[in-house]
């Protein structure tokens, strides 16, 4: 009875220790795709989504996991192409100009005075994320779009923005901008899994004490 047991907690434990991943090193095809970068890596899961916890700190992005979200560009299309964020006293502005597919980007040119570290994430039509760890002190540089699909080029949905924030730089709200609430759920498959965890329990149960 001992081993029914064992076996079901370790069937429920590899269940959710299962979705928990990390980013692995971008290849040679897209490592570049974004000047002037000092790393590319590709996250383990489907989207940089905000619920329930920001997946670039799930997957432990460039090797930190504080990132902060501070907002999205390209959503509505190029002409949602820029973001600002604001800081108690200062104010700086992340921008794109160019399509879907390429062009350039750029940032307040004293943006490095509230962020030790700045990160951009491109997600467009295909299964992962793909995290740009920008050059200390570089404000503008080139993009075109990391997401490839059989080798061709796929339009990016958003480009989003995750900083380190310098000491003592405080945002005028906290946090700067509210995730949404959680919307995501649980796998029909690792529900069904879960399930059958149960209620081999239950059986398991049931048994001892008709004995």
């Amino acid at each position: 009875m001992k081993y029914l047991y064992l076996s079901i907690l370790m069937l429920i434990a590899s269940l959710f220790n299962f979705s928990h991943a990390s980013s692995i090193a971008c290849g040679a095809a897209i490592a570049n795709k974004v000047t002037l970068n000092m790393g590319c890596e590709v996250g383990s899961q489907k989207n940089d989504k905000l619920n329930p916890t920001l997946a670039v700190n799930d997957d432990s992005m460039f090797s930190i996991t504080d990132w902060e979200f501070f907002g999205k560009i390209f959503e509505s299309g190029t002409g949602d192409n820029s973001l600002d964020i604001d800081f108690v006293g200062n104010s700086y502005t992340f921008s794109a100009t160019g399509s879907l597919q390429m062009g350039t980007w750029s940032m307040s040119s004293d943006i490095w005075d509230a962020f030790d570290d700045i990160m951009l994430v491109f997600k467009g039509g295909v299964a992962n994320y793909t995290g740009y760890l920008i050059k200390d002190g570089e404000v503008s540089g080139n993009y075109m779009t990391p997401q490839l699909k059989d080798g061709k080029p796929q339009d990016i949905s958003h480009i989003t923005f995750y900083g380190i924030r310098g000491t003592g730089v405080q945002c005028e709200t906290e946090p700067c901008v509210p995730p949404p609430p959680p919307v995501d759920t649980p796998e029909p498959a690792s529900i069904a899994l879960f399930m059958l965890g149960v209620t081999g329990l239950g059986l398991a149960s049931r048994r001892r004490k008709q004995k």
